[in-house]
C-alpha cells in the first residue's frame, strides 16, 4: 500500500476510534454533548484535511502528464472536483462558526459578517458541482480507454449494481414528485440543484466501474486501485444519501440516525486515496530505476 494511502487510512482509523468513543457515550447517556463536539470540531477538521490532501494529490498527478496528453485534462477536472470539495468543507466549517457565534457563545462578529447561506452554497459546491467536474474527468478517461482499445463492458455483478442504482433513483424520483405536490411549498433553487446529486452519482458509479474493470483487465495494479477507490467513494456517498432519505422517511431510530453520520468520513478518505494510488503508480518507475550519478 502506498505511503500516502497508509497515512490517509491511519488518520481515518484514529478519527473513527475517537468517534466510536463518543457514540458509545451517546448510547449510554443519551447526551449529544460529546458526539456533537466530535462532528462539529474533529469532523470538520477531518474533512478539511482529507479534501486538502485530495486536492494536493490530484494536482500532483496532473503535473505528471505533459500538456498534450489527454490524461492531463482528466486530472485537471479531477483536481477541480477535489477543489470543490475542499471549498465546500471550508464554507461548511465557517457556517458552523457562524452558528456558534449567533448563539452568543463566542465570535459574535462572525454572525454579522458571514452570510446565512454559507452552508447551502457549500453543499451545492461540494455536491453537484464537484460531481459534474468528476463526470467530465471520467468521461475523458473512458474516451482514452476506448481509443486504446482497452474499454470493456459490464459483468453480471456490475449489472446488479446498476439495477440497485436504478431502484434508488426511482425512490428519489418518487420523493421529488411528492414534494412538488401540495401542501409542500415550492422548492428553493438550492433544493432543486441538490436533487441532481443522486442521478449524477449514478452516472459516476457507472463510469468508475467501467474504468476500473478495464484497468484490471489490462493489468494496471495501482491504477486500477485508484479507480477502485473512486467506486468505493461513490458507493459510500450513495449510501450516505440513502441514509438521508431513510431519515427523512422516519425509517431509522435515533441511535441509527447518529450512526449514519459516520458514513461521510469513509467517503472522504476514499476520495483522497484515489489520487494517492495514481501518484504512487506514476512514481513507481522512478523508484525501480533511480537516477545514478555519472562521472
Amino acid at each position: 500500500m502506498p505511503r500516502f494511502v497508509r497515512w490517509i487510512w491511519r488518520v481515518c482509523a484514529l478519527h473513527y476510534a475517537i468517534g466510536a468513543a463518543t457514540y458509545v457515550h451517546f448510547l449510554i447517556t443519551g447526551s449529544y454533548r460529546y458526539i456533537i463536539w466530535y462532528f462539529d470540531v474533529l469532523g470538520t477538521l477531518f474533512f478539511l484535511l482529507a479534501t486538502a490532501a485530495e486536492f494536493y494529490l490530484a494536482f500532483e498527478c496532473r503535473s505528471g502528464f505533459d500538456p498534450d496528453e489527454p490524461m492531463r485534462t482528466a486530472w485537471t477536472f479531477i483536481g477541480l472536483a477535489s477543489l470543490s470539495r475542499f471549498v465546500a468543507a471550508g464554507l461548511v466549517s465557517l457556517d458552523h462558526w457562524r452558528l456558534e457565534s449567533s448563539s452568543g457563545n463566542a465570535f459574535s462578529a462572525l454572525a454579522i459578517v458571514l452570510p446565512r447561506s454559507l452552508g447551502h452554497v457549500g453543499t451545492v459546491i461540494g455536491g453537484p458541482l464537484s460531481m459534474v467536474f468528476l463526470a467530465f474527468a471520467l468521461t475523458r478517461v473512458l474516451k482514452v480507454q476506448h481509443k486504446f482499445g482497452v474499454l470493456r463492458g459490464f459483468t453480471r455483478m456490475d449489472y446488479v449494481l446498476v439495477v440497485l442504482i436504478v431502484i434508488l433513483m426511482c425512490g428519489e424520483a418518487a420523493k421529488i414528485v411528492r414534494y412538488l405536490s401540495p401542501p409542500y411549498p415550492p422548492p428553493t433553487i438550492t433544493e432543486a440543484i441538490l436533487w441532481l446529486s443522486d442521478p449524477l452519482l449514478g452516472l459516476l458509479l457507472v463510469q468508475a466501474v467501467l474504468i476500473r474493470r478495464s484497468s484490471i483487465r489490462v493489468g494496471l495494479g495501482l491504477i486500477s486501485q485508484c479507480w477502485s477507490m473512486y467506486v468505493l467513494a461513490i458507493v459510500t456517498t450513495l449510501a450516505g444519501d440513502a441514509s438521508i432519505w431513510a431519515v427523512g422517511e422516519g425509517m431509522l431510530s435515533e441511535s441509527l440516525i447518529a450512526l449514519t453520520w459516520y458514513i461521510w468520513f469513509f467517503a472522504a478518505a476514499a476520495f483522497a486515496s484515489a489520487p494517492a494510488y495514481q501518484l504512487a503508480a506514476m512514481q513507481l518507475p522512478l523508484a525501480k530505476h533511480p537516477r545514478t550519478k555519472t562521472s
